[in-house]
């Protein structure tokens, strides 16, 4: 097989196991369209999943609610309680089967329990708008620093909130939402990498937990930087010159936020161990074997056999000897 046939099967596997389900993204249009509308239409998505780069299946989604009261960012508590109680009231009467309505310091989430793929939420996050634009003279926002960490992290930011009060940063999600979709439509392969390299991601974190530090947007911005300098990159191409490059990203941290140069979106990289290193390169050689091996394939089932071992990552057992195996002397070697 040649390389576009063989590069097209991968797309297709991508679309079948990695992509959101046309049911999935049929609900989650339908939950945000009646959430703008309880909104007034003051909102937009934010993240991977308006970036077309998420992951099967989608547990959440966060909203952006913009605001015009800049003294919201010294006290949020009173915009936040207002939010709360507007969105549990419009949900009591709403056919949407809701699990509960809550409120941190600094979003909403609205539980929902009637989604296909099972759990799923929508957070809302207040934002302020700035008169500064990026250069699709879209506006850039002040946002709780929280909106950058995903939901299990951003659960235990908010439980260490009293320790260390949760700062607002310039964040720029409409920039990075027009630059994926330009790279999307220049090359529908962008968006194919980035979710086979996040596929293989989540099966190492899987594995290893939080032993594994690797971010996911951090992989994504590494994918975008390929296919900005390389706008014709197959998706193969793409996945292979990202994982080859990965060691030389875990270095340390280089990739500037586009709403403020000076912060950088890859800065964890510069506060893992070596143990922690060590482990996503190792994992990172593994996969680029298995992707490098992609070219090669001579039928469709040898390529699905690739990607879903690339996609499947399991952590090695642990031998404990036993008490009795400690206990007894280990024959030498020219004991044979």
């Amino acid at each position: 097989m040649d390389h576009d046939t063989i590069n097209n099967i991968v797309n297709g596997y991508i679309r079948d196991n990695l992509s959101p389900k046309p049911e999935q993204r049929a609900y989650i249009a339908e939950k945000y369209v009646e959430l703008k509308g309880f909104l007034d239409g003051v909102c937009f998505r934010s993240g991977s999943y308006p970036r077309y780069t998420s992951i099967d299946p989608v547990h959440d989604l966060d909203v952006i609610y913009p605001v015009t009261d800049v003294t919201v960012r010294d006290d949020p508590t009173i915009l936040i309680h207002q939010l709360w109680k507007q969105l549990e009231d419009r949900y009591k009467n709403s056919s949407t089967q809701v699990k509960r309505v809550y409120a941190q310091t600094h979003s909403v989430t609205v539980e929902l329990a009637d989604s296909p793929e099972g759990d799923f939420s929508i957070d809302i996050v207040p934002a302020i708008e700035l008169k500064e634009k990026n250069e699709y003279s879209q506006a850039l926002y002040s946002v709780p620093e929280i909106l950058r960490l995903n939901r299990r992290n951003r659960q235990q930011r908010y439980d260490k909130a009293s320790e260390r009060p949760i700062g607002w940063i310039k964040s720029d999600p409409r920039g990075y939402i027009k630059a994926s979709s330009d790279l999307n439509e220049a090359n529908s392969d962008f968006r194919h990498a980035a979710k086979l390299v996040k596929g293989w991601r989540h099966a190492c974190k899987m594995a290893y937990k939080d032993d594994f530090k690797l971010k996911s947007f951090h992989l994504e911005q590494i994918v975008s930087m390929f296919f900005k300098a390389n706008p014709n990159f197959s998706t193969i191409e793409a996945v292979v010159a990202c994982l080859k490059a990965l060691p030389d990203h875990l270095s340390s941290a280089q990739i500037p936020d586009r709403a403020d140069s000076t912060r950088l979106i890859d800065g964890y990289v510069d506060s893992l161990t070596d143990a922690e290193r060590t482990l996503i390169i190792r994992l990172q050689a593994d996969a680029l074997l298995i992707a490098q091996q992609l070219p090669a394939c001579v039928n469709k089932e040898d390529v699905f056999d690739n990607l879903k071992t690339l996609t499947t990552v399991t952590k090695p057992r642990q031998f404990v000897a036993s008490p009795i195996a400690r206990n007894i002397t280990p024959r030498q070697p020219w004991a044979y």
